[in-house]
């Protein structure tokens, strides 16, 4: 798909650091001119019960699915405390950048979701097991933030599987600054927004310039951006950077 229109925009990423990095990436190759303020810090949830929560499920399960090349690092983290992962135990991922981390990490991956969401990965993995009766038997574990959703879950429990979920990290808005950046002075001509988190950091790091044209990944970063006094131009159909990048007319 042609994107004639971004060219020579000024678009700012307000993801965490290594997210922000691929999204700018992939802006500069469509011809725009990415600009990264990290407004999220993310960090592993390390406490004892998390570390025994995670162990258990992934001894006792038959797949273990990862839903961020960050959620990777944090499993691989907590099981240095606890035990590798069992041999019998098969990894499935969302996408090729959390396949390549779970490659670097575990020396392997099994499944690859063709879908590059924790939904398309579930519907994916249930569509292996649909109308096998063994399907009652297969045991999940999903290993994400704190403050994913649960519709992924919910799939897999609906193909009748038994899902234990489990949170490694969380993802917190970045503290309020100093001073903070006037965006209008650097030419911001449209603001990226993945999440309400996002959109607190991007307010306690930053001034918005009210030219600047706001773009969501759905409909809860989109009520998160009105509280916030933004004006939403555009909301993702699909929450993926594509669907923020259609978002963009």
């Amino acid at each position: 798909m042609s994107r004639r229109h971004l060219e020579g925009r000024r678009i700012l990423v307000t993801r965490a650091a290594d997210d922000a990095d691929r999204w700018a990436a992939q802006l500069t190759a469509v011809g725009a001119q990415p600009l990264t303020l990290s407004c999220l810090i993310c960090e592993p949830i390390t406490d004892d019960a998390t570390v025994q929560l995670l162990r258990d499920a992934v001894t006792a399960a038959d797949w273990l699915l990862l839903t961020s090349a960050r959620g990777v690092q944090a499993v691989g983290q907590l099981l240095e405390r606890g035990a590798p992962l069992p041999v019998g135990l098969r990894i499935a991922a969302v996408g090729p950048a959390t396949a390549a981390a779970c490659t670097t990490q575990f020396g392997r991956v099994d499944f690859v979701a063709r879908e590059n969401t924790s939904v398309g990965l579930a519907n994916n993995l249930a569509e292996m097991f649909r109308n096998d009766a063994a399907t009652k038997q297969v045991r999940v574990v999903m290993a994400a933030t704190a403050t994913g959703n649960d519709d992924a879950a919910a799939l897999l429990g609906a193909a009748g599987m038994m899902v234990t979920q489990v949170a490694v990290y969380r993802t917190v808005p970045a503290p309020a600054a100093a001073t903070k950046r006037d965006l209008a002075a650097e030419g911001i001509e449209i603001i990226l927004l993945a999440s309400p988190s996002a959109v607190i950091g991007l307010m306690h790091l930053a001034v918005p310039p009210a030219s600047a044209r706001v773009i969501t990944i759905g409909p809860t970063t989109s009520k998160a951006a009105t509280a916030a006094g933004l004006v939403v131009a555009g909301e993702a159909k699909q929450p993926t950077f594509e669907g923020i990048l259609e978002a963009i007319a």
